[in-house]
């Protein structure tokens, strides 16, 4: 069966949707020799060419989907560039088939915790358009005040260069040396530096923060930093929700139902 071709690109993880529009527009992707054009349809038959790359026997494998958990560590690179010799989160995942993994949340080189990534990458676009709509659980570590030193009242709301920043949650949850742990909660995925922010504010030094939930999926406790694990059952099914997709429970049921 024909499939448009930036949504068959994008399935297999060669590209975004947009990359694989704006290279169609380029001159970049060629079908059967010629340029291709936007919106076109291709077949088992034909063949793709990609930056002079022929992707035609990739692109005709069917990828399974699978989406895993990451515990990412604090510097690795989410995507490794040409020059840098920083470890990047690929090369502790495991491998496919197929394709490639897309990150369906983001976290930036400094920045540690859970990283959901999928096979699909219609999938992780479709999970990611609902990103603002979820909510975060985050867990910061912050040195402890002299111990005659009272704890300064932390704001449920700050201005981040020159926008309100929202939390849902602030309170301390753990640690009766030097660190302790705080929780940090917010209706939607921050900003990048308004948690060291809002610490800094209270002239509390942030050592760590690490997202521990982001929607409905958390990072198991007992999954340690750099190690992956396959997001399966109600976990699974929520964010398959979420991308509008068929649940992995119904599939389950629409196959026996259809052998009886």
């Amino acid at each position: 069966m024909d499939e448009r071709l930036h949504k068959l690109l994008a399935q297999h993880g060669i590209g975004s949707r947009r990359q694989v529009e704006a290279w169609i527009r380029e001159g970049r992707v060629l079908v059967n020799g010629k340029p291709a054009e936007v919106g076109q349809h291709v077949g088992p038959g034909d063949r793709v060419v990609v930056d002079g790359r022929d992707v035609s026997k990739r692109i005709a494998a069917r990828p399974s989907l699978r989406v895993i958990i990451y515990h990412k560590p604090s510097g690795e690179m989410l995507r490794t560039r040409e020059g840098d010799d920083r470890a990047g989160v690929e090369d502790r995942l495991p491998s496919l088939r197929a394709g490639r993994w897309l990150p369906v949340n983001a976290l930036a080189f400094g920045e540690d915790g859970l990283l959901i990534l999928a096979s699909d990458g219609t999938l992780a676009s479709a999970i990611a358009r609902n990103t603002e709509l979820l909510p975060v659980d985050y867990r910061a570590r912050v040195l402890r005040p002299r111990d005659d030193a009272p704890w300064p009242e932390l704001p449920l709301e700050i201005d981040l260069e020159g926008e309100p920043v929202r939390f849902t949650a602030v309170e301390r949850v753990d640690g009766a040396g030097t660190n302790v742990w705080f929780r940090v909660t917010a209706d939607r995925p921050l900003r990048r530096g308004a948690i060291r922010a809002l610490f800094d504010g209270a002239g509390l030094k942030l050592s760590r923060v690490m997202l521990v939930k982001w929607g409905p999926v958390s990072l198991p406790r007992d999954l340690p930093r750099g190690r992956s694990r396959d997001l399966k059952g109600a976990d699974l099914d929520a964010l398959l929700r979420l991308a509008g997709r068929e649940t992995s429970s119904r599939r389950s049921t629409a196959r026996r139902s259809g052998g009886r």
